[in-house]
């Protein structure tokens, strides 16, 4: 080994009192103290991997049994983790039933050709839902890991699976969907699903909530394995038998296969896409002649007035034929969704949700398309459903990591004991914290003896 617990921790007091002694705000303290104690627990690591590496050194009888002789020892390995990179030298095995294996790195959970630990992988898909490649490496990993890391470890994640506790039982449920738009690899645009499911709004002071909200998101299926998995979803939560369940969004085509799967679902449109529509059609009028036609648009299709409704179309047509076609567009759209706006007058609960565009600005498109960049497919089938989900955790289908022997366990496990014992050893002759400032500071100045002075 090439540094021992005691000389790690009277160095890092000695730096810790250097970065203190120069005083000045927490501001200029915390980042040199975060360093220097990421530094520490790093170099502590380190140890305990080389005394794992070393106790199954020595129990040869056990690695005997296990069929493992030593190649060749003081090889160094490098991980990136969260206390930043750990370094140790490890022996290299040969086993009997042929090939080559480091069995300190088995012991540890870290795979062969891995350089980054479980923790920071993690950290980095976390970041990355919500930031840049680039800042995402500085936020967890300080900038020691390439934007092309971080991506390679979303592309190996998924989304965690949501614990869930019974099946409910609600009065009313309420399904938005829609979609956000992303520019592609080769400047293309192409469109990733959302879809929320939630129990309604429901008030907390002055603002308001979707209660039990959850999200689906998958890009790259196709809208039948959208929507059952949507079902799956919805089916392991509630009890639908005397549930009404409300669909909203902007009547797209992948949006009406909901209603293969869930057939006792009441279309709603989208509030966002119909006053856009009526907006679209009442365009270029003076403002009291638009408040007449957009208050009288509304109430033709609340009531589905058909008749009504396209006789206001054609005056709009008559005063303004340079956007006749336009007019034509935005009434065909509405026409054919009559139904979906007239249930928001006829059943008070139908306007008890529809919050598409909120739902998808910040759940997809704060990360995928507010900032001008391009992705490839294979990144999105990834990050869709972490984006969607609460929290992601690495990919189940990568290769599982060896585990030890059973003879070999044992003797890991007792390096581990023995670890315990060689700092809790080293511990016992610090003195106990509530001692500090009533300690007499005699004989030779060390670093521990500076630190008693300065805080007693």
């Amino acid at each position: 080994m090439k540094a021992s617990i005691t000389e790690i921790a009277t160095t890092f007091i000695e730096n810790m009192i250097k970065i203190l002694s120069a005083g000045g705000q927490m501001c200029d303290i915390e980042d040199a103290a975060l360093s220097e104690a990421k530094g520490c627990a790093a170099q502590m690591v380190g140890i305990y991997a080389e005394t794992i590496d070393e106790a199954i050194v020595s129990d040869k009888a056990s690695r005997r049994e296990s069929g493992y002789a030593v190649e060749r020892r003081g090889d160094e390995r490098r991980v990136q983790s969260l206390v930043g990179e750990v370094r140790y030298e490890r022996t290299y095995f040969k086993k009997a039933s042929g090939g080559y294996e480091y069995l300190a790195d088995t012991a540890l959970g870290i795979g062969p050709r891995s350089r980054l630990s479980d923790g920071l992988s993690l950290a980095l898909v976390q970041a990355a839902k919500d930031m840049s490649y680039g800042k995402a490496s500085v936020h967890a990993a300080g900038g020691e890991v390439s934007r092309q890391t971080v991506m390679a470890r979303i592309r190996q994640s998924n989304a965690v699976e949501t614990l869930v506790e019974g099946r409910r039982k609600t009065s009313e449920l309420h399904i938005d969907a829609d979609e956000a738009h992303v520019t592609m690899r080769g400047g293309r645009n192409s469109e990733v699903p959302l879809i929320s499911v939630y129990e309604g709004i429901k008030a907390r002071g002055k603002r308001s909530y979707c209660e039990n909200v959850f999200h689906i998101s998958e890009y790259g299926k196709t809208p039948d394995e959208l929507w059952e998995q949507a079902l799956t979803e919805i089916e392991r939560r509630y009890e639908l038998e005397d549930t009404k369940i409300y669909l909203h969004g902007d009547g797209a085509n992948w949006i009406k296969v909901c209603h293969d799967w869930l057939p006792q679902a009441i279309f709603v449109l989208d509030k966002y896409h119909k006053n856009k529509a009526i907006k679209g059609m009442t365009a270029g009028l003076d403002k009291e002649r638009r408040k007449h036609f957009d208050a009288a648009i509304r109430e033709a299709l609340s009531g589905e007035e058909l008749q009504f409704f396209r006789e206001l179309t054609q005056v709009l047509c008559a005063e303004h034929p340079n956007r006749a076609d336009k007019i034509q567009e935005n009434a065909g759209y509405l026409e054919n969704h009559v139904s979906g706006i007239s249930i928001c007058e006829n059943d008070y609960r139908a306007n008890n949700g529809g919050c598409t565009e909120p739902h998808v600005s910040h759940i997809l498109s704060e990360r995928l398309s507010t900032r001008p960049m391009a992705w490839s497919k294979k990144t999105l089938i990834q990050l869709a459903p972490i984006l969607a989900a609460r929290q992601a955790v690495l990919q189940k289908a990568q290769p599982v990591k060896p585990e030890l022997p059973k003879p070999l366990v044992k003797t890991a496990a007792q390096a581990n004991k023995n670890f315990r014992g060689r700092t809790r050893k080293w511990s016992l002759g610090m003195p106990h914290p509530d001692a500090i400032g009533t300690l007499p500071i005699t004989g030779k100045v060390t670093g521990t003896h500076v630190l008693l002075k300065l805080f007693s």
